[in-house]
């Protein structure tokens, strides 16, 4: 019986996960390239910033595609900082890991329509900050992916010192529905504002 519930309880969260992205991914994008560009720009000058980040000596940063917040000037400003930055490597389906780069022309076209290393060198040392991506972030820190649970489990095996998401302030809402299995994070960066939870 309490089998069954849970199981109708965890459908009910899928199904209106489902929804909210949805409605997420519209909002996004609403926004014009030009309004993407410049508020990429200003969450990136946030993060650099960040009196953690010149003390963090290992970063991990999502490469980021289509509308998501644009971090490819963000890697290439924290590897002049000579900070060991890895970015996302695919290794199966769910799971990834920390691969080091050197520089950016080191990434090329993979799966899911990203940008990564053609091989894996792998960051071994505990991780300071975990730059990540989003569709949404509710103000008691859950967050939505597209579903894969990619961070769910890197957060889970790596447990990163800090993870922020960077989203427009449009990606942040009061309430992300959440299961068992999701990972809270520890703040989020928008054009506005940086929130620890």
């Amino acid at each position: 019986m309490k089998q069954n519930l849970l199981k109708t309880q965890l459908l009910a969260t899928i199904k209106q996960k489902e929804t909210l992205r949805k409605e997420l991914i519209m909002r996004r994008e609403q926004l014009s390239e030009q309004e993407l560009f410049s508020k990429s720009q200003l969450i990136e000058q946030k993060v650099l910033s960040l009196a953690i980040l010149r003390e963090a000596k290992n970063i991990m940063c999502y490469v980021s595609k289509d509308q998501e917040v644009a971090t490819h000037q963000l890697i290439k400003s924290l590897l002049k900082m000579d900070k060991k930055v890895a970015v996302p490597f695919i290794v199966k389906k769910g799971m990834m890991k920390p691969a080091l780069i050197n520089d950016f022309s080191e990434l090329s076209p993979a799966g899911f329509n990203t940008l990564q290393p053609k091989v894996g060198n792998f960051l071994e040392q505990k991780i300071d900050i975990n730059l990540m991506p989003a569709l949404a972030i509710s103000k008691k820190a859950d967050r939505l992916g597209w579903g894969a649970g990619f961070y769910d489990r890197f957060i889970n095996d790596y447990r990163p010192k800090l993870n922020l998401a960077l989203i427009f302030d449009c990606q942040l809402v009061d309430n992300v529905p959440s299961a068992a299995h999701d990972q809270k994070i520890d703040g989020v960066i928008t054009e506005s504002q940086y929130l620890l939870f």
